[in-house]
Formats: C-alpha cells, structure tokens, sequence
C-alpha cells in the first residue's frame, strides 16, 4: 500500500511538473508575442518565431493547419480561399473544452477583440470575398491575426499564407498568370523573414517534382530552416506498386531531396476529409470527432504502411509520420527558437528604453520653458517655414521623396475625388500624362490642370436658342439701338458659367 500511495504521489508530482512546465512555456510566448506587437509599433527590428505554411492551391495547406489546431475554422476546398495571411496564437489550455478566439484589430495589431468562432469564420470569409472583388489588388500582405485557446491546440504560432497557384500557359490564362505571379510575390516576402520556419507542403509521390519547393530554395536555397511535408498521404499509400517504391519515398535519396533540410527528413501527413457541423454535408458532429478522426487516420496510414513495406516502421519512420509527430516537432522547435531569441531581444529593448527616456527629457524641458512670447515665435517660425517650402514645392523640387509625398492620379482620385463627365462617369485616369507617376506640389498642380482641360475640351458647346438671342440684345443706354458685341459677350459668360462651373467646383 505504501509503495502504491508513494507511485501516486510520484505521478501526481510528473503531473504537476508537466503543467508547470507547460504555463512557464506558454508564459514566455505570451510575454514575446506582446513584445512582438510592441516591436511593430516602435518599428523595432525584431520578429517572434513563427511557423509559415507555404503550398499550392490544392496540397491541403488550410485543413493540415487546421489539424494542427485541433478544431476547423477556415474555408477549405478547391480554388483560392485564403487570400490574406492568416496568423494564429495558438494555446493548449486543457481547460478550454470550446475554442476562444480573440480576432486583432486591423488599425491595431496590439489589439484584439473577443469573437465568437463563426465571427472570425464569417470575417474571413468577408475579406475573401472583398479581395476576389477588386480586379486590381485580389491579394493583400496584410495578416489576419487571430489568437485561439483550446484543449487541442498546440503551443505554436503559425501564419497560413494563399495557395500558390500553377497556371496553365497561353493568352487566354493571362488573368491566372498575373494573380500567381501576385500570390508568389506575396508569399516569397514573407518567407524573407529569417526567423520564419517554412512549413513546405508538396502534394506528390515523386521528390524529383518540386513544385513549392522550387519557390521556397530561391528564399533558402539549403533549406536550412524548411521543414518538408508530403500531405494526402493516405492517397498516395494504394500508388506504390511494390515495397521498395515506398522505401524511397519515406526516405529519399540526396539527389531527390537535400539532406541538409530540417528535421533530416520530410513529414507525411493525412487530414481525413468532412466538415464538422450539423448540416446534411457535415461528416463530424463536434471538433473532438474531428480530432479522434485525425489521430485514426494516423493509425490507418503506419498500418497502411507497414503492410505495404511487410515489415514494421522503424522508429525513426514513425517519429515522422502523422499529424501529432509533426505538432510535437514544431513545439520542441519553436520552443527553441524562443530561448534562442530572447536574449538577442533584451539589448534592443534597452536601447528603445533609453532612447524613449532621452526624448522624454527633452519634451520635459521644452514643457518647463513654454511662455506666450516663445509659442508665438515658434508659431511665426513655423509660418514663414511652411510657406517657403510651399513655394519650393510648387516651383518645383526632388528633396522630398515621391514614394512617401507623391500621390499618383487614383490615389489623389480615392483621397479627394475624381471629375466627373455630364453624363456622370469617370474618364480612364490612363488618358491623362503622368498618371501613373508619384507627383506633388508644381507638378501635380500641371497634371490637375491637363486633367480638367481634357474633361473641358471633350463638351460640345450648349444649344442657344433664338429666345435667348433675342432677350439678351435688349436696349442701350444712350440709343434704342443693339450693341450686338455686348449680346455675344452676356450669352458667352452666361453659357460658360453654366457649363463649367460645376467644373470649376470639382477644381476646388
């Protein structure tokens, strides 16, 4: 009974440490992530460890993050779903039976606001919608943030980018093209981030096909902080015809795949497909289902596996193979990074700290010194200084930079307004000279100009009828006669006035 009552005791105090272990961990990315938001809006140079998933349309990047979660929030199928970057705070909270979800503010990263899981599903979905809509920018770079505490999710940060997508060539898919081309430029920025851990998924049997790898090696070329993921494993198992076609797909050789990647070797993941929810379509009643699901589909693909190869996996394979290997692997991984980083942070908070106390003693001063007689001398100062530089920039000036001054004709269209026709439409800003060009002051005063006299140089002249002739002829002072180059001048101005002061307004 003593030996029984003492194991107990033992088990209790693992328990204990394992939780304690747990908070200390999560303790500690709590405290970098708002350091992290607190670096963004000091513009401070440094990021929190993150995990960047990077795949194709169709290689089940959103459900292998959802699986990863523990729970289903996004939109998943084919085509593009996601179309800004989705970052995810994720904390195990084993007393979080249902996910709570806290969605950032888009005007303040710091901030996040309570939502409901369908809230944050029916926003996102929102922001798709609004970006397929708009023909010139179907793609934004700016992140999605959203922070989840959950009994199933892991200690991990992980930022979900847009599908790439492989168009087919030809004329008629240049409108693909152009969004790939969008979607790639939007991801290879993001996978610039040094500290970023890429999460390659490759939907293939054969690792001489790279398609998302070919992207990621032209941001990290050894691969030296990618962690390949072969996905749809389940899929893939009835391909291979004999054992030795899985041997070289669990382990491939150098000349298929870099052995210098993370983690040594790829992953090999499967997600079982449905929805969870209460509708007709709906496979999964509750997100446990979902995450019983996922832990069967894992048991089903080893066994899979094993009868295929007609031997047991190794170790090592198994440690590879599966939703929850994976997860652990990103924990330990990610929980590294962290201790790796904070001591590179402390410095560059010390400094932000002295330069803040610095400006807050200048400012100090400045307060302790104020008279009427100094304010109104700054304010002169400030006059005389404003106006100069008014007349510098309307005679014209490359000192200020156009890419942080300058407004090109649609950004000055979106800010003050666009000239609209007398049949109330806009005209293309393309038929304007420098349109296109960052101006301001001189310049954009000129380009203004070319724009209002192309709006007036395209109305036809307005009908004058006889009565109006007739009425504005009327009679001279001195004689009862006509001066008829007065009647020219009076229905000029007045049929000017009324065709282009609405013009003239719009100017102003």
């Amino acid at each position: 009974m003593a030996e029984v009552s003492a194991k107990s005791v033992t088990v209790e105090e693992m328990a204990e440490e394992d939780d304690a272990a747990i908070e200390e961990r999560w303790s500690l990315y709590e405290a970098y992530n708002e350091l992290h938001a607190l670096a963004q809006e000091l513009e401070t140079p440094f990021e929190a460890p993150a995990v960047l998933v990077v795949g194709q349309q169709t290689d089940g990047k959103s459900a292998l993050v959802e699986a990863l979660m523990g729970f289903q929030f996004n939109h998943v199928g084919g085509g593009t779903k996601t179309r800004r970057p989705i970052t995810l705070h994720m904390k195990y909270d084993p007393q979080c039976q249902f996910p709570l979800c806290h969605l950032g503010s888009d005007d303040d990263p710091s901030v996040s606001l309570p939502k409901s899981l369908s809230q944050i599903q029916a926003y996102i979905e929102a922001e798709n919608m609004r970006l397929e809509q708009e023909p010139c920018s179907p793609f934004s770079a700016k992140e999605i943030i959203v922070k989840v505490q959950y009994k199933y999710c892991p200690n991990l940060t992980i930022i979900d980018t847009p599908g790439l997508i492989a168009p087919a060539p030809g004329l008629k898919n240049r409108a693909l093209q152009v969004q790939a081309r969008a979607v790639e430029a939007l991801v290879r920025a993001k996978m610039q981030h040094k500290e970023f851990i890429i999460l390659c998924l490759e939907d293939s049997s054969d690792w001489s096909i790279a398609t998302t790898r070919r992207i990621v090696m032209q941001v990290d070329p050894e691969l030296s902080r990618t962690i390949v993921v072969s996905t749809k494993l389940d899929t893939k198992i009835p391909q291979f015809s004999c054992s030795s076609d899985v041997e070289v797909f669990l382990s491939p050789p150098a000349s298929a795949l870099d052995s210098s990647l993370l983690g040594d070797s790829p992953f090999f993941t499967s997600v079982p497909s449905g929805r969870v929810g209460y509708g007709q379509d709906s496979v999964y009643k509750s997100n446990d289902e979902f995450k019983q699901a996922v832990s069967l589909r894992e048991m089903e693909d080893i066994a899979s596996l094993e009868k295929k190869l007609g031997r047991l996996l190794t170790k090592q394979e198994k440690s590879r193979i599966g939703i929850s290997k994976l997860r652990l692997f990103l924990e330990e991984l990610l929980w590294k990074r962290y201790k790796e980083s904070v001591p590179l942070i402390i410095p560059l908070l010390g400094k932000e700290y002295r330069s803040t106390v610095r400006k807050l003693d200048t400012v100090s001063k400045e307060l302790s010194s104020l008279d009427e007689a100094k304010l109104k001398e700054r304010g002169r100062t400030f006059h005389d200084l404003f106006l100069t530089k008014l007349s510098l920039l309307l005679k014209g000036t490359v000192v200020a930079p156009p890419d942080k001054f300058g407004e090109t004709l649609q950004d000055e269209r979106t800010q003050g307004g666009a000239f609209v026709g007398t049949d109330g439409l806009q005209f293309s800003h393309k038929l304007i000279p420098n349109a296109g060009m960052r101006l301001y002051g001189g310049a954009q005063y000129h380009r203004a100009m070319a724009e209002f006299r192309f709006l007036v140089g395209a109305i036809k002249c307005p009908p004058i009828t006889r009565e109006e002739i007739v009425n504005a002829c009327g009679v001279e002072d001195i004689h009862d006669g006509t001066n008829y180059s007065r009647t020219a001048c009076v229905i000029a101005v007045a049929k000017a006035r009324e065709t282009f002061e609405p013009f003239l307004h719009q100017v102003t």
